[in-house]
């Protein structure tokens, strides 16, 4: 019998049983396969079969060591399913891949690991669907073997629900979700030799290179409860959340700032804070502030950010959901708005898992970033730590691929880049500029070179190829590190040291400043023009 190697896990939640059906979901493909590659010990004798779109990454993951030493001792058997194989439909697939399986003689005790992504899924029916799983179930009773169904894709929601009317033909299933830095595995509902378990979450983290639970978190919780707090529609703000003048209804009350009304949190139950975010506003003391307000005041406190002059980020954005605040406003929120949105979240009752610590979402969040141009092999690592950082912040990631024209010499459109955020940064291999741009989605791509490059793309560049999936940016980095890793690729740091043209000119914006509160008049009249007088001759 297998089991998940994670520290803190239940005994119960463990258990994986032989000859039975598991189903493991989540929308990325790395969190189905690090999780499933926690069920791999060195210790085990038994084979492993791994069926996927994208096997290698079994092999890659930072969690691949057992893996990998079993694939040493010959005991993993690794099947791709080709591009060609995917226009099948998954009813010949499935038939395909029992077959090849079947085929070798040490299956008793195995186990298997069967990769789908929810575009192949979508060309079955439900009851297609139903009927496939099924012969999967009489494989694995047949054979002993126990199986995985790895579930990956942006459909993988409408799959859990699906399964779960399947429990029948499931011993388990495990949904992987994301929320902002905290990764939780949910499980629906689970078959083992204790009973069900139903409807409880396990907040993951990661501790030196190993996933540990936290305390169990139970859907008891969730249920709204018909409780009355005294002070649920009191609102305390700071002083600049609102414009100096503003006249608020009888229970808002204002504070000098958000220190002090951090200090008078402890105090309520149930009200709403409102914080305000400056440029000026420690983001990270204001994090830490958010969370022991979480922690020491429970759920039904309302917590709100009132970001005064849209300085904060979407990333920042995500820190603070994550650290347990309920609502974020912007700028552009008048003061009545901001009455019907704080009316909106009262009587509300906070719901999401929080992390063990701060520290743990900032080591996410730590602004450590390059920018600019860096040598090709050091650009793939950096962008492979931008990627994991967009990821588990819950924002977006694009690296951009763009290829030359022909007799064009490279250090010209480096030259022309003008890079300003940290997290933005470029480099090339051979005739292909690559440019990565950190919190960016792919619709805003175009837009974004716009600001970035001095003149049309298309007088430089032949095509332009966007990668947005997280995944394939991790692939695409490990492959083209593999291919160039002894090449001696040209390296235009030295040549781009002295490229300024991304910093900002100085003292421009004080001069347009000083201009605007002090205008100055003036005179134009030449100092050697010598006055006359005209007259007319009658």
């Amino acid at each position: 019998m297998y089991n998940f190697d994670i520290t803190g896990l239940e005994s119960a939640a463990k258990e994986l049983k032989s000859a039975s059906s598991y189903a493991i979901l989540a929308p990325l493909d790395n969190f189905v396969i690090e999780l499933a590659l926690h069920s791999i010990k060195q210790s085990s004798i038994h084979d492993i079969y791994i069926v996927s779109q994208e096997v290698e990454s079994f092999f890659e993951s930072p969690f691949a060591e057992s893996l990998n030493y079993a694939y040493e001792h010959s005991r993993v058997y690794p099947f791709f399913i080709s591009s060609q194989a995917q226009k099948y439909s998954l009813e010949r697939i499935s038939r395909g891949i029992i077959k090849e399986i079947s085929a070798y003689k040490k299956l008793t005790n195995s186990l298997v690991f069967i990769h789908f992504n929810t575009e192949i899924l979508n060309s079955a029916s439900d009851d297609d669907l139903n009927m496939i799983v099924e012969k999967y179930n009489v494989f694995a009773k047949k054979t002993g073997v126990t199986l995985l169904f790895l579930i990956s894709g942006p459909d993988v929601t409408r799959y859990r629900f699906l399964i779960r009317r399947l429990n029948s033909l499931f011993n388990g299933l495990i949904f992987v979700d994301n929320d902002s830095t905290m990764r939780v595995l949910e499980y629906d509902y689970w078959h083992h030799s204790q009973g069900v378990i139903a409807d409880v979450e396990y907040p993951l983290s990661l501790n030196s290179g190993q996933f540990s639970t936290q305390k169990v978190v139970r859907n008891e919780h969730k249920s709204f409860k018909s409780v009355k707090f005294y002070d649920e529609d009191d609102v305390w703000l700071a002083q600049n959340a609102v414009p100096a003048g503003t006249k608020l209804p009888i229970r808002y009350h204002t504070v000098k700032d958000n220190n002090e009304l951090f200090d008078k949190g402890p105090k309520l139950e149930a009200a709403t804070l409102v914080f305000a975010v400056t440029r000026y506003t420690d983001l990270a003391q204001l994090g830490r502030q958010c969370f022991e307000l979480r922690k020491s005041c429970g759920s039904w406190l309302k917590l709100v950010i009132q970001n005064v002059d849209g300085i904060i980020r979407h990333q920042d954005e995500c820190f603070f959901l994550t650290l347990g605040v309920n609502l974020i406003l912007y700028s552009f929120s008048e003061p009545s708005r901001l009455l019907s949105q704080i009316q909106s979240i009262q009587g509300f009752q906070f719901s999401r898992p929080l992390p063990s610590s701060v520290e743990d979402v900032l080591k996410y969040t730590e602004n450590t970033f390059s920018k600019g141009y860096l040598p090709f092999i050091e650009f793939t690592k950096q962008v492979e730590i931008h990627s994991n950082s967009a990821v588990n912040l819950g924002v977006s990631g694009v690296l951009v691929k763009l290829e030359l024209l022909p007799r064009i010499e490279p250090i010209h459109p480096l030259h022309l880049f003008q890079i300003k955020r940290e997290g933005d940064v470029f480099s090339i291999a051979e005739n292909t500029v690559y440019l990565y741009l950190h919190a960016c989605r792919e619709n805003d791509v175009g837009n974004a070179i716009k600001h970035l490059f001095k003149l049309k793309i298309s007088d430089f560049f032949v095509q332009q190829n966007v990668l947005s999936d997280h995944f394939h940016i991790q692939q695409e980095c490990k492959q083209l590190r593999r291919l160039y890793v002894n090449t001696n690729l040209v390296d235009y740091s030295q040549q781009l040291a002295d490229n300024h043209s991304y910093e900002p000119e100085k003292n421009t914006m004080g001069t347009i400043a000083d201009g605007l509160e002090t205008p100055k008049f003036i005179n134009k009249a030449r100092s050697d023009a010598v006055s006359f007088r005209m007259r007319l001759k009658g």
